[in-house]
């Protein structure tokens, strides 16, 4: 029965009557931009967590460390 109805009202939609302008377009571009962004200062601010996480640290060499 379930799918029945689902067939029922699939068959039933309509076309959308909408209009997308050139600022919709540039705002998503500027939101996917900026988003990007984003992820690669947190990378940056992080990167030496994330390098430790995943066990890739540098290894203090002998003659750089003083006792």
């Amino acid at each position: 029965m379930r799918v029945l109805i689902t067939v029922f009202l699939m068959l039933m939609i309509s076309d959308a009557v909408a209009y997308l302008d050139p600022g919709t377009g540039s705002m998503l571009l500027q939101v996917i931009l900026g988003g990007i962004a984003a992820i690669g200062v947190a990378i940056k601010l992080y990167w030496h967590k994330l390098r430790a996480a995943f066990g890739m640290a540098k290894k203090p060499d002998p003659e750089e460390e003083t006792d």
